[in-house]
């Protein structure tokens, strides 16, 4: 039987907490539409996918929005990938940055761990 791991530690998710229907035409890849407390969740870091891969020709104006909905409180970001650190004694793992109890820790990366 193939194993499957878990890959969410991959992606990054935000909410609309405006209140109402909103679209939000930075999100990749053309704008997404969200009802009130909808999540929407992109591949890889959100603000790296806003930015479009830095292409300075729109990117600017996707940021300004960006920051203008979390501003504005329409909407939050509620999940981005953890980093992945390179132990330094321990040369051949890595560990991903984790918060449990409002404790900081590590645990092992997400595809590393079988989806149950």
């Amino acid at each position: 039987m193939a194993r499957i791991y878990d890959l969410g530690c991959l992606y990054s998710t935000v909410k609309n907490i405006s209140g109402g229907t909103k679209k939000f035409g930075f999100l990749p890849p053309h704008g997404k539409e969200l009802d009130d407390d909808e999540e929407y969740t992109v591949f890889g870091n959100v603000l790296d996918a806003i930015a479009n891969g830095f292409d300075r020709a729109c990117s600017k104006r996707s940021i300004t929005s960006f920051e203008t909905a979390i501003d504005d409180r329409a909407l939050e970001i509620t999940a981005t990938p953890s980093p992945i650190l390179k132990d330094s004694v321990l040369t051949n793992r890595s560990f991903m940055l984790v918060v449990a109890g409002e404790d900081l820790g590590v645990d092992d990366p997400c595809w590393e761990s079988v989806a149950s």
